[in-house]
């Protein structure tokens, strides 16, 4: 960014005066700085990337989708969320130096980007999004747990006057004498244990199966999780926001199926039929969504044969996998299994709507029809 010079760029391509080569140098300055905030997001434990991917090319595309909408334009072709931001800033006497322009861009990136990936998780995996929602009505209604933010995650904790010894009964000097001693005690506790590790995810979810209750509720499992990471001195007092939503989600979400097979002998006659049962729905629930796809897109030229064909293979694998007891990927790798060039930007302009309403309906059917075996 320093070879640039931003301030003639702005202003032309606020005025609308600008040139192509100026226009594409500004959106690979602003991914640059997108990309290298995603970078740091992932350093500290943010799970940035779609399951199984490691490209860099895919880090790229989720940068392009978050600051899409900044260059979005008007009937004038004026950029109304750069004009809006920048206009006032490039007119100021005296100009701005290079320097503000350079701060000024990287918070608007950083802001876009954590604005937009909010939207990207919740597109790529409703059923976390929702956990985590979850999660945070949890958070706000107990006394019990509190959260922090630091380095772009979000930390949940056992709050310590949760702990705190009764003092109803002393004068109230004593009580203020010994609710202050227990605070700053409490406080230097939780101080200490920050500069320790955080608990693994695997090592936090060994230790919760032991502990689960399938009927458990959100603010049950958060407080068993506290329990664990309490108990285990080399650990920190806190558990990150993602990680508790990763364990609640494995554990809630494989519930059904467990319910259908845990009561199975594999070596009993019944056992095949049981299996049999559960095939069958998968293949009426394919079929069902295989027909919706012909009538409602296909009959009516919203999409060629061969997408229709890909998003039935798509469904089928995700029905299939879900079913099986193996880690589903999100939506837009399942739809990469078959488009191998598809990129997020892609995605998000040709795919999402269709493909994420097939994926939403084929749910809805598959609980419908295994609540039925249940």
């Amino acid at each position: 960014m320093e070879s640039t010079k931003l301030l003639p760029m702005l202003r032309n391509i606020i005025s609308a005066n600008y040139s192509l080569s100026e226009l594409t140098s500004f959106i690979s300055i602003s991914q640059k700085i997108s990309v290298s905030y995603l970078k740091y997001l992932e350093i500290n434990g943010k799970h940035i990337r779609s399951r199984g991917s490691e490209g860099t090319n895919e880090l790229n595309d989720v940068a392009i989708d978050c600051i899409a909408d900044l260059f979005m334009r008007n009937e004038a072709g004026q950029f109304i969320q750069l004009t809006r931001y920048f206009s006032d800033v490039i007119k100021s006497d005296p100009p701005p130096a290079e320097y503000q322009l350079s701060c000024l861009l990287r918070r608007l990136i950083v802001k876009k980007t954590k604005q937009e990936l909010s939207r990207i998780f919740k597109e790529r995996d409703p059923e976390s999004a929702k956990i985590i929602r979850n999660i945070k009505v949890s958070i706000r209604n107990s006394t019990k747990f509190k959260s922090f933010k630091e380095m772009g995650r979000e930390f949940i904790y056992l709050a310590p006057l949760a702990n705190k010894i009764s003092t109803a009964l002393l004068p109230q000097p004593e009580r203020e004498q010994v609710s202050t001693k227990v605070v700053h005690d409490l406080d230097a506790q939780f101080r200490e244990k920050l500069e320790r590790h955080i608990i693994p995810e695997k090592v936090l979810f060994h230790y919760f199966l032991q502990k689960h209750v399938p009927s458990d509720s959100v603010s049950a499992m958060l407080e068993k999780m506290m329990e664990i990471v309490n108990s285990l001195p080399q650990y920190q007092n806190c558990i990150a926001l993602e990680v508790a939503a990763s364990i609640i989600r494995e554990v809630t979400f494989q519930h059904a199926y467990e319910k259908l097979t845990e009561n199975i002998d594999y070596h009993s006659p019944m056992a095949e039929i049981q299996f049999k049962e559960i095939h069958e729905v998968n293949q009426s629930v394919i079929a069902s969504i295989h027909r919706k796809i012909e009538k409602q897109y296909l009959q009516k030229e919203k999409i060629t044969q061969e997408r229709a064909a890909i998003y039935s293979k798509a469904i089928s694998d995700f029905v299939q996998e879900l079913t099986q007891d193996k880690a589903t990927d999100s939506n837009f790798q399942y739809l990469k299994r078959y488009i191998p060039s598809l990129t997020q930007e892609l995605y998000r302009e040709q795919e999402r709507s269709i493909f994420e309403y097939l994926v939403k309906l084929t749910k809805k059917s598959l609980r419908k029809r295994l609540k039925e075996l249940l």
